[in-house]
């Protein structure tokens, strides 16, 4: 009887080690899944795979790639067009453009037989491009002199061309509500202005999205370079230019990263130097 009680204890405590055994497996398979399932939407959390919109647009399916951007960047940022603006794709975009919006409203001499041969048809083209916030093949590879496209190096320089286009959206609807940032547009933006206000339009959002690099995004080193140049040398360069006194739109992070004001010549200069 002895003999049988210590058997059947001995029994249940082997039980007992074997249960504790597969409860800590499973608490680890538990916290391995969950690990996994953290760092798969790190990894995904900055847009889809390059090579995916690569091959969505080899075919044919540009537009459901630009939704999958657009999706990526209302998430993380959220990143949008202005009201009564839309996004739209472009495949016969010229190839030397990644990205397009018109910021003005002023109709084009539609009537001069040197400008369109219909003037309706021109009047309404315009009327449609003004609303739209248009992205081309180039948004996605970078054209080769042999005729060819390679794939961007990262989905979050991707991201900065986007970001940049419908921050123009967004500089158009700024101005024309008066800083309201909502409701009606009260005042339209003629070409005069667009040309006044360009340099510092683009030196503001490409400060901003310089702001977001090395958290919100990761850009490359080609595509910082690129907007670094364009403000210090190329279109960008604020100095001798009015900048936009309106703050960033309103949801939009970092919102301190976007300038209203130029830059002195010696801050520009101090910001080149340490770029």
């Amino acid at each position: 009887m002895n003999t049988l009680n210590n058997l059947s204890v001995a029994q249940e405590k082997s039980r007992n080690r074997v249960s504790r055994s597969h409860v800590v497996a499973l608490v680890l398979v538990i916290l391995l899944t969950a690990s996994q399932l953290v760092q798969a939407t790190r990894a995904t959390a900055t847009g889809p795979d390059m090579l995916t919109l690569a091959d969505m647009l080899q075919n044919g399916q540009g537009e459901a790639a630009l939704q999958l951007v657009v999706a990526a960047a209302a998430e993380l940022g959220p990143w949008s067009a202005a009201p009564g603006d839309e996004l739209a794709y472009d495949p016969y975009m010229s190839r030397k453009i990644r990205g397009s919006s018109l910021d003005y409203d002023e109709f084009p001499d539609c009537g001069n037989p040197k400008v369109a041969s219909d003037e309706q048809a021109c009047l309404a083209q315009f009327q449609m491009l003004e609303r739209q916030v248009r992205f081309g093949p180039s948004l996605f590879s970078t054209p080769e002199e042999g005729g060819g496209a390679t794939p961007r190096p990262a989905f979050d320089d991707l991201l900065s061309t986007y970001i940049e286009e419908v921050g123009h959206s967004w500089q158009e609807y700024l101005y024309e509500t008066e800083g309201r940032g909502s409701g009606a547009r009260t005042r339209q933006t003629t070409l005069a202005e667009s040309e006044r206000w360009s340099f510092g339009r683009e030196y503001q959002v490409k400060r901003y999205i310089l702001s977001l690099d090395g958290t919100l995004v990761n850009l490359s080193d080609q595509q910082r370079t690129s907007l670094t140049a364009q403000i210090c040398e190329g279109y960008a360069n604020p100095l001798g230019h009015d900048v936009p006194e309106y703050g960033a739109p309103a949801g939009w992070p970092n919102p301190e990263g976007w300038p209203v004001t130029a830059p002195t010549p010696d801050e520009l200069a101090t910001f080149c130097a340490g770029a």
